[in-house]
């Protein structure tokens, strides 16, 4: 088991929601860190918590989809400054405007919460150096054998790992098979110069989404 895979008992008392619909707070659980294995001690995962916990945390969400849009909404309704990040202009800019393109998202929410000023989208990646946690909601879409394509995901990590700091969580929502995170994703990251668990933290927590289930 690699090092920061090991487990602490961690003695937290954190009240920023839901673990079910807060993917930060169920990932630096899962990880079970009070003091950090890495060289630098707790160092980072308490800065992360102690942000986190008062709420002063600015969350960054990849992917303004059907996943990651809802889930910026509701990190804003919670509190937080939240950036949405999409490479399509378009998408951005209805965002700025207040529209939705989703169904079940309606426009006035998104409206409200980009008139709050705690909610902004964007296609300036640049702007992932000034976000505590990044949360990774691209697709992953099959090929033409049903063979899953995690060329997003890992477009994404190459676009994080250019303007990776000390002190951030990485967490990887996109649907995909085991080993993702810690095969693909952790070895892009770490081309930064920056090393898990000393440097950064790095999570899974799977989408709670299911596409095309009218249920």
């Amino acid at each position: 088991m690699k090092s920061w895979k090991k487990k602490c008992e961690p003695d937290w008392n954190l009240d920023v929601g839901d673990e079910r619909t807060c993917p930060i707070v169920s990932s630096i659980r899962s990880l079970g860190f009070r003091v950090c294995r890495g060289a630098r001690g707790g160092i980072v995962s308490n800065n992360l918590l102690e942000r986190i916990t008062r709420k002063k945390a600015h969350i960054g969400v990849i992917g303004q989809g059907y996943v990651g849009l809802p889930l910026a909404l509701v990190f804003r309704e919670a509190g937080f400054t939240v950036t949405g990040f999409d490479v399509d202009p378009a998408k951005v800019a209805a965002i700025g405007r207040g529209e939705s393109f989703i169904r079940h998202i309606g426009a006035q929410r998104v409206a409200d919460a980009v008139r709050s000023g705690e909610y902004t989208a964007t296609a300036d990646f640049d702007r992932l150096s000034r976000c505590d946690a990044v949360l990774i909601c691209v697709p992953t879409p099959l090929g033409l054998h049903r063979e899953p394509d995690n060329s997003f995901i890992h477009a994404t990590a190459r676009e994080i790992a250019s303007r990776l700091r000390r002190d951030q969580l990485i967490v990887l929502e996109s649907t995909t098979y085991p080993g993702t995170t810690d095969e693909e994703v952790l070895p892009i990251l770490e081309k930064s110069g920056l090393h898990c668990p000393d440097d950064f933290l790095l999570a899974f927590s799977p989408e709670r989404e299911d596409p095309g289930n009218e249920k």
